[in-house]
């Protein structure tokens, strides 16, 4: 059986169409793509503009450092561990930043003290460990530990 002649135009014709739509369907692509990433760079502008501002005015202002170290032992009492010591320090000058500095001595079991470490960042304030030290307490077989936290937080 012998095809029509007009079929051998017809599938070339087909094929060629189906790519110039496959072609088309990535241009489209390509300019959404494109108009995502200029308002993105819009946004790091604005954003870019804005730092400044924010980072002058301090997260943590100094009338708000009591409620702040309320937060963080009734966190440790969530967590069944003892305050043994509260050390606020003054304000440090850190690069271009000013921080006020805090040292806490907890103690309590291993259990306790890592959720204590894991639920840290969800306090609703800044903070950076500066340093810590975990030691194990005399005479309980590493069944109990202290934890020696130095925080830092944002200063005006």
């Amino acid at each position: 059986m012998k095809l029509p002649i007009w079929l051998w135009f017809l599938l070339p014709l087909t094929t060629l169409l189906w790519s110039g739509q496959a072609v088309f369907s990535a241009y489209a692509h390509y300019r959404r793509a494109v108009a995502a990433a200029q308002v993105l760079e819009r946004e790091v502008e604005a954003l870019t503009k804005s730092l400044p501002g924010a980072l002058s005015e301090a997260p943590v202002k100094e009338g708000e450092l009591p409620q702040l170290y309320e937060a963080l032992v009734r966190l440790a009492e969530a967590q069944g561990l003892a305050l043994k010591s509260l050390r606020p320090q003054e304000v440090a000058q850190v690069g271009e930043a000013r921080a006020w500095s805090l040292e806490m001595t907890l103690e309590g079991p291993y259990p306790g003290v890592l959720a204590y470490l894991e639920a840290l960042p969800q306090v609703p304030a800044p903070l950076w460990v500066e340093r810590y030290r975990l030691a194990p307490v005399a005479e309980t077989r590493g069944e109990r530990l202290t934890l020696e936290l130095a925080l830092r937080i944002l200063a005006p």
